[in-house]
């Protein structure tokens, strides 16, 4: 169920309030850069309404840790980025993104989540944290690219990055920005181009931003001739 309105916006402003305390001082930054391993995930593709649409899950993502944290009040912020490549992995040829928030209102005792995508923004609120936690590591039928821009006979690949409560407040800005007008793609967040290759951006491991990062990849998808 979707609330947009100054109900939700109010109810986070006097959750963080009353916390008084930054999200930065929970998370100290590790002192050395670590590899981030690349997991093959199955995404299920399909095509609607002239783009490919991609569903896929990624639960392991959230271990005791980070669900403890969820309920602990302090907001959760999570970013993902999606890249669409052919099979020969070079440039990418789409890239999309999501970002979400949780928090738990203590008053309520019900989880907030905003989500900002391409197609806006809007809360859901949910009391199980199964749900919160479902909503925060998958996506459901997301688009990822125009069919238009696809050639058929060709295989593709989606590719993810999800970071859990990302250090860097410029590269949350900056995909939030992106997100609000995705007709401008910047040329680079946080130092990844966002059109780069596969090999670039998963490969070639850079210090670790976020609290939590997990990169994925999925099978091929065929488009039919």
């Amino acid at each position: 169920m979707r609330s947009v309105g100054s109900r939700s916006d109010a109810a986070f402003a006097r959750t963080a309030l009353c916390l008084g305390v930054a999200l930065a001082v929970l998370v100290a930054p590790t002192s050395a850069p670590r590899a981030e391993s690349v997991v093959l995930k199955a995404a299920d593709f399909r095509e609607e309404r002239g783009q490919l649409v991609v569903s896929a899950g990624f639960r392991e993502l959230f271990d005791h840790a980070l669900r403890k944290q969820l309920r602990s009040g302090f907001a959760t912020t999570v970013v993902m980025r999606v890249y669409l490549y052919a099979r020969d992995g070079g440039a990418a040829v789409a890239v999309s993104g999501q970002t979400l928030r949780a928090v738990y209102d203590l008053w309520d005792e019900v989880y907030l989540l905003r989500v900002e995508d391409a197609r806006g923004n809007y809360y859901v609120r949910l009391r199980d944290q199964r749900q919160v936690v479902d909503r925060l590591t998958s996506f459901w039928r997301f688009p990822v690219g125009a069919l238009a821009r696809l050639r058929r006979g060709e295989g593709y690949f989606v590719a993810g990055v999800v970071e859990v409560n990302p250090m860097s407040p410029e590269v949350l800005a900056e995909v939030r920005r992106w997100l609000r007008n995705p007709s401008r793609q910047p040329r680079q967040v946080g130092g990844e181009s966002f059109f780069g290759s596969f090999v670039s951006i998963f490969v070639n491991n850079k210090i670790r931003r976020a609290e939590r990062t997990f990169k994925f990849r999925s099978q091929l998808h065929w488009r039919p001739r």
